[in-house]
């Protein structure tokens, strides 16, 4: 099975050609790559913990409980307070030195020429490896970083931006819990700015996202409090036919103007990079 090009909006093309379009990759890219979801990455939390930071079994089973009903914010707030200053090294060791390698979806990203940025929530590091296959120097920030961003944007420069750290830096913060966005929204206003900007004046195409993802969550959650989702521009949602549902669809347009993107599951979602090919060629 082939993604149809068809599928992809006339608007969405029209953009994409003047440069006006961002990338955001979601926890599925990396998922692809066998790098852990949420609940296997707050599991091995857990089993860090354990072996390192001296909580009790009774606890870990509390957590278990807490990863296994659903309740992932709550139980990564507490095992990122357990873990303390054994976090940062965990996040790099997790993500950085586990030996994975960019998917076909990862590839497929740097034949999109005219994108402004590429935008993830991810901590690893496969993004940045693609693209330094023919672009050795380019630019990757993270939430640190909001004036080498607003600089990019400007002198519309392509860059990509790690909203919410890079396993790379994981010394200068990663963001995992809710308390976490709510701190840097608080002390960093060039941050919420910046994304401000970012969403009000590009179309944000979504590849490897998922309404259940938490951390996606605290990101389209703030942006639809900071501005009307029925301003700005029309984005995007490369999301699995066989999952989403046609009320999924209107959540997705009517909380955050996002438009889905039917692609098939079949063949581990060998339509994704396809889909980001086709619009590249279009």
């Amino acid at each position: 099975m082939a993604f149809d090009p068809t599928l992809i909006p006339r608007q969405l093309i029209h953009d994409y050609r003047k440069g006006r379009c961002g990338l955001l990759v979601g926890a599925g890219a990396s998922a692809a790559a066998k790098l852990p979801l949420w609940g296997q990455f707050l599991k091995m939390m857990t089993e860090e913990a354990v072996a390192n930071a001296g909580i009790s079994e009774r606890k870990a089973a509390d957590y278990t409980a807490l990863i296994e009903g659903g309740r992932y914010l709550t139980a990564a707030s507490g095992l990122k307070e357990d873990l303390g200053s054994l976090f940062a090294g965990f996040v790099k060791r997790v993500f950085v030195q586990s030996g994975v390698v960019p998917t076909p979806l990862h590839e497929a990203m740097p034949a999109l020429n005219n994108l402004q940025f590429v935008i993830t929530t991810n901590y690893d590091t496969l993004i940045e490896r693609a693209y330094r296959e023919t672009e050795p120097d380019v630019t990757v920030c993270t939430f640190k970083d909001a004036g080498e961003v607003r600089r990019s944007l400007s002198s519309r420069e392509f860059f990509i931006l790690k909203a919410h750290g890079d396993a790379m830096r994981s010394g200068e913060g990663i963001i995992l819990t809710e308390q976490d966005y709510r701190q840097i929204l608080f002390r960093e206003p060039a941050y919420q700015h910046m994304l401000a900007t970012m969403f009000s004046m590009y179309s944000i195409i979504f590849v490897g996202a998922s309404m259940t993802d938490p951390e996606l969550n605290l990101m389209l959650n703030y942006l639809a409090d900071t501005f009307s989702p029925d301003s700005g521009p029309t984005h995007y949602a490369a999301l699995t036919k066989e999952k989403v549902n046609e009320v999924e669809k209107e959540r997705w347009y009517r909380d955050f103007k996002i438009r889905v993107i039917p692609v098939s599951s079949a063949d581990e979602y060998k339509e994704l990079p396809q889909f980001l090919r086709a619009l590249a060629a279009a």
